[in-house]
């Protein structure tokens, strides 16, 4: 598992936070450069792309665009016009309190979000229980797009193919797809985003949405691939929203950083703050930011505020007000890509990132795509006969600029396939197989997204439900980090292209190069047989061949056949009975192994890397503690190993006169890659997990002021000294052109030296000025672009330094333990102190308010900047002196150890000191092991608070809806003859219907209350509300069985009992007099049977019914049971001739010209149960059998 470490905790940012007061007290805080969007248009196309370039893409330096809500439709980007046209699409919000998501409706969190904004107040912010949901990364509606398109800079947008202007060089007519006839196309020049070179199946779509409200944030990340981020305001809630309720308004913080610290910052996070950057899970504390030691830009975003964001330079969100909605796309570049290749992919695959840009096929598709362009405007150079034209075709300062990325792209393309290069052997070919490439092939450990070839197991093959399988396929690069499947070895090699394909593709393309260059010279592009000969060590592809000859192949289906015991370099002790540890005896090297130099002990020849002295390394002990990758040592055939280099800092080394013991030059806190990876993966080599934080105590640079800082701060410092410049090489230089000075004199134009020709709003230069329109520039601070990073206040004074607390300072500190420390899984989790806060212990839940601190004078000529008085006094007051002495502390260690080895705890102190996690072999009795086991510890449950406010509304399959939530009804339709469909075939008066009749069926429809369907519906208003009752017995029934009532009858009498229900029983509607009398008494005897059969009694064997003559017994099937029921319907005799006995619900209902019909005959469904006479039915318990008859 990995070391134990502290990392510091999630503090969030109070509602009433003053930003205007935290930046003018941080001197390591500034506003991020603000221009107009009014200057673009102003200023011309091509000197806001080479501002873009110079400033944030080449300088690494945030840029904010202001204005831009004045040009956006008000009709369109609003909460109303997005909750009336995609309310009822769902999407996934995450809930940032639970790290979970939540299927929402857009309109439902809408509609809810001044609740989850309203919770939130001064006193209670810090409560975890809270909900925090977030909208996140949501597709954005088409219509938005198609509305920034026509607002948004068209060479920064997404997807933009082409940076060319209408009618430039290398145009040709295209159909008019607005007006009839034909319209000059763009001009040949190079892609905004290349992205938009890849075939429309391939691209990631990455136009997102980003709508939260008071509380919702995104960590400290960087942008995907190194790419170019774009972010733009398009709603924000203001102090009432459209239904006149109170709103608070919306706007974000951002706090960011440059590209030339990132570096720094990414050390920062890891050796101070405890968490990788990498990850994205940490959004780090105001104080934090306070105390880093490099510049921190501050934007709050409002509304219509567009914001870019440099390549790999680490920044976090955090959102204000009711509601933020933000549009945000990514756009790759030639540079994005450079650096992607070098320095993003690489960290990526560290902690299993997804590669969702396809880097590498962007790279082959561009250079297919600017390849047919620089063809194209040779053909019009060879048709063209105005010398103009040709003078303009030749000279364009774009189509140069394309044939220079050209040249990039290329160059990025021969490593590609240099790193896939095999020694070429004739049987290897047919060893290949070939799978079509369509851009989904991804690494099973690292999630990348392979090119070309890759290594796949035939033996890891899971069979999925669909009749695909599931094949374990490994990049190249992680299998030379010891990646793979449990099988270890045996795979077999797969290529997505021929490689005879892209050999031909590139030296096509090469040619093509040396065209335009003018023929070949000493910097010309090479062959790539000619470049493999250059090489001065193994290929990528070579070291995977190598290694899958030296490595093992394990069957995972059988056990393992490797002989030697648990691995030497785990963290486990053998101890004698007084506690003492035993001393390891020294093993044979066993076949097929060699001794690690490190840990003098043997290991499998193929996980240890062996020099030509005869030493052999671990690449575990290389990576961690000579920040050695395996694959540079398995790419060099003439390795040197630590020892040869005189930097060995093992044990027996350090003791050598001459040797140089290496120091670790960063933090690795190691990351768990099996939450990511397949589960059938595996790290044969290097445990990743693990960190190097033992060989960095070993170097003595776990002090207070760490050397790992100290070297990033001078890295920095001197990238930053560099400053931003077009070189001839890259790019194209068009000379000195008049600076657009925008009405002023070109003395009083802010030009700042090597952006001479880049103009800038005067509003954000030297001269005097009241600040942007929403008052973030502070008066001390005088923003320019340029490469001197220093900013002049009015004396010429350099600005304060940083007070950087160190890690030590904050994490060791022993007064902070039990106030703004908790634990966590990772170990103690720390509140990050305020670096001007005289007194840490006691906590801030507000902006400090500090005094102003006098500046130190100007550094030397390095321009280092060094500790100031007030940074001295805070970390006087910090730190312990006695601490600081590593001689009193290495005192105090032996004393602790001594003082445990008297009281038999040597093991637990050494480990608890050295932060190791030992595990120690006792013998326990059996009789107390199992006592110990059975034992069922006492588990405390936290009370969770119930702060729920918005659950998901996503209807579940599986849920049962609540009759009482939502009341539903069945309602009959009655089908209107004159209006049917169906063909009306009339006979005439008298004839007798032929053929089959077919029996007319009652539909019937599910209404719901409050449906438009019921008041459309003609309801009964008087039994409209009536609440349906269980039926209940007579009472004379109820007491049949009593004793002593001799007075109440044992059976039903044979005339049918008053009913006390109002509503008739029989609705009659009499056609003839001769039916009447007849039609009624069947009307009467499907009532009376009807009764019985509700009053659960056994009809059939009555009295009643015996003394009836059976004059028509009549079979009915009950179709749910099988079971046969007898009918016997009533003598009819004394009800001839309209006979006295006939009952009086029958008279009533006989009127001329009706037929009698029952209300049970219906095709409804009375449930039956069948008892013995003997027995009373019950009617609660539900244990009489139900059958169900159709009357």
């Amino acid at each position: 598992m990995p070391t134990a470490r502290r990392s510091a905790a999630f503090d969030p940012i109070s509602p009433d936070l003053d930003l205007d007061a935290l930046v003018q007290q941080t001197p390591n805080f500034e506003y991020v450069t603000r221009i107009s969007c009014d200057m673009i248009k102003t200023q011309g196309w091509e000197q806001f792309e080479k501002l873009i370039l110079l400033h944030v893409v080449l300088g690494g330096k945030p840029l904010v665009i202001e204005g831009f809500h004045k040009r956006l439709d008000e009709w369109t980007f609003t909460n109303t016009w997005l909750q009336d046209n995609h309310g009822k699409k769902y999407e996934n919000a995450r809930n940032l309190s639970k790290q979970t998501n939540m299927t929402v409706s857009i309109g439902h969190y809408l509609s809810n979000m001044n609740k989850l904004t309203n919770q939130w107040n001064r006193h209670n912010y810090r409560d975890r229980d809270r909900q925090r949901l977030y909208l996140k990364d949501i597709d954005c509606p088409q219509v938005w797009h198609d509305k920034l398109r026509e607002v948004v800079p068209p060479s920064i947008f997404y997807l933009n193919d082409s940076t060319g202007n209408v009618g430039g060089p290398g145009s040709v007519d295209e159909p008019n797809p607005h007006a009839p006839g034909l319209r000059k196309s763009h001009g040949v020049a190079r892609a905004g985003d290349l992205m938009s070179c890849l075939p429309p199946a391939m691209r990631a779509e990455n136009l997102m949405c980003y709508i939260g409200h008071e509380g919702t944030y995104t960590p400290a990340h960087r942008e995907m691939c190194a790419s170019l981020g774009q972010n733009l305001m398009v709603e924000t809630s203001g102090t009432l929203d459209p239904d006149g309720k109170p709103t608070k308004p919306g706007s974000s913080i951002w706090f960011m950083t440059e590209s030339k610290d990132r570096h720094l910052v990414s050390e920062y996070w890891l050796s101070t703050l405890g968490h990788d950057i990498e990850i994205e899970a940490h959004f780090a504390q105001i104080n934090a930011w306070k105390s880093a030691p490099f510049t921190t830009y501050i934007v709050e975003q409002k509304l219509g505020d567009f914001i870019l964001i440099p390549p790999l330079a680490p920044h976090q969100v955090w959102n204000r007000g009711t509601r933020t909605m933000k549009v945000a796309w990514n756009r790759t570049t030639v540079e994005t890509l450079e650096l992607a290749l070098s320095e993003a992919l690489p960290r990526a695959r560290m902690v299993g990132r997804d590669e969702q840009y396809k880097n590498k096929a962007i790279i082959y598709f561009t250079l297919g795509r600017y390849s047919e362009l620089l063809k194209h405007v040779d053909r019009q150079k060879e048709s063209v006969s105005d010398h103009q034209l040709m003078l303009d075709l030749k000279h364009s300062p774009k189509i140069r600029q394309l044939q220079k990325d050209f040249r990039r792209l290329f160059s990025l393309y021969t490593k590609i396939l240099l790193a896939e290069v095999l020694p070429y052997n004739p049987r290897d070919d047919k060893k290949i197989q070939y799978l079509p490439f369509d851009s989904n092939v991804t690494c099973s450990f690292c999630r990348c997204n392979i090119f070309n070839r890759f290594l796949t197991c035939p033996t890891c093959i899971v069979p999925l439900e669909n009749g695909e399988e599931d094949t374990y396929d490994i990049c190249l690069e992680c299998y030379a980090m010891g990646r793979s499947c449990k099988c270890i070895s045996g795979y077999k090699w797969v290529e997505q292209f021929k490689w005879q394909e892209l050999t031909d593709r590139h030296e096509r393309w090469r040619q093509q190069i040396v065209a335009f260059e003018g023929g070949l010279t000493d910097k010309s592009a090479l062959p790539l047989h000619m470049e493999q000969q250059y090489m001065k060590k193994k290929s990528l592809a070579a070291v995977c061949q190598e290694q899958l000859r030296l490595r093992p192949f394990h069957d995972p289906k059988k056990p393992s056949s490797e002989g030697r015991k648990p691995n030497k370099d785990a963290d486990e002790s053998l101890v004698n009975a007084d506690g003492t540890v035993k001393k390891r005896k020294p093993q044979a090297i066993g076949k097929g192994e060699m001794k690690n130099h490190v840990s003098n002990y043997p290991e499998p020849a193929w996980k240890l890397s062996a020099c030509k002295c005869g030493r052999a390394y671990s690449y575990s002990n290389l990576f961690r503690a000579f920040d050695t990758m395996p694959l540079t040592a398995m790419e060099d055939p003439d390795w040197q190993c630590p020892h040869c280099l005189r930097i060995c800092s093992c044990g027996k080394c350090r003791k050598v006169a001459d040797m140089r013991p290496f120091e670790p030059t960063g933090t690795v806190l190691g990351y768990d890659t099996r939450r990511v990876a397949d589960p059938r993966s595996t790290e044969s080599l290097v445990d990743f997990k693990q960190s190097n934080f033992e060989w960095i105590k070993k170097a003595g640079d776990d002090t207070e002021d760490s050397r790992r800082l100290s070297r990033r701060v001078d890295e920095a410092e001197a990238a930053k000294s560099q400053g931003p410049a077009l070189d001839d090489v890259h790019y194209v230089n068009e000379g000195e052109p008049t600076a657009m000075t925008n009405g002023h004199n070109e003395s009083e134009s802010p030009i700042v030296e090597n952006h001479q020709d880049i103009p800038i709003d005067p509003l954000l230069g030297g001269l005097p000025s009241t600040g942007a329109s929403d008052g973030h520039q502070p008066s001390r601070q005088s923003h320019k672009f340029g490469g001197d990073d220093t900013l002049q206040d009015e004396d010429n004074h350099q600005e304060p330094p940083h007070l950087f607390v160190t890690p030590s300072a904050v994490v060791l500190d022993q007064r902070y333990l039990g106030g703004g420390f908790t634990t966590d899984e990772n170990g103690i989790v720390f509140q990050y102190p305020d670096p001007t806060d005289p007194d840490p212990t006691v906590p801030q839940y507000a902006p400090p308010q500090v005094e102003q601190r006098s500046q130190t004078e100007k550094a030397d000529q390095s321009k280092k900047r060094k500790r100031s008085d007030a940074r001295d006094h805070v970390l006087s007051d910090i730190l312990d002196p006695n601490a600081a002495n590593e001689q009193y502390h290495k005192a105090q260690v032996k004393r602790t150890l001594a003082e445990a080895r008297r009281n038999d705890r040597y093991v637990i102190a050494e480990a608890a000191m050295s932060g190791k996690s030992l595990s120690v072999k006792l013998g326990v009795d059996r009789t107390r092991l199992v006592q110990i086991v059975n034992q069922t510890p006492t588990q405390t449950t936290r009370p969770i608070k119930n702060n729920i406010i918005v659950q998901s509304d996503y209807p579940s399959p599986s849920a049962k809806i609540d009759p009482l939530k939502n009341p539903m009804r069945r309602a009959r339709i009655e089908e209107d003859g004159e209006f049917s469909t169906r063909k009306n075939k009339r006979r005439k008066s008298g004839q007798q219907p032929t053929g089959n009749i077919t029996k007319k069926t009652t539909k019937y429809m599910a209404i719901s209350s409050g449906s438009e369907a019921e008041e459309d519906m003609d309801v009964d208003e008087d039994h409209a509300d009536r609440v349906p009752k269980p039926r209940q017995l007579p009472a004379y029934l109820a007491r049949k069985n009593d004793v002593g009532d001799s007075e109440i009858p044992k059976e039903l009498t044979s005339e049918p009992r008053p009913s006390r229900r109002k509503s008739t029983l029989v609705e009659a509607a009499v056609t003839s007099r001769e039916n009447t009398v007849q039609d009624a008494v069947t009307v009467a005897e499907a009532n009376r049977r009807a009764k019985l059969r509700a009053l659960q009694w056994d009809h059939d064997n009555s009295p009643e019914d015996k003394s009836e003559p059976a004059t028509s017994p009549e079979k009915q099937p009950d179709t749910t049971t099988k079971k046969t029921v007898t009918s016997k319907p009533l003598n009819i005799a004394r009800f001839q001739n309209g006979a006295s006995s006939v009952p009086s619900k029958v008279k009533a209902a006989i009127t001329p010209g009706s037929v009698p019909v029952s209300i049970f005959s219906k095709g409804k469904k009375i449930r039956v149960a069948s008892a013995k006479r003997s027995e009373k039915p019950n009617l609660t318990n539900g244990k009489t059998s139900r059958h169900s008859l159709d009357v």
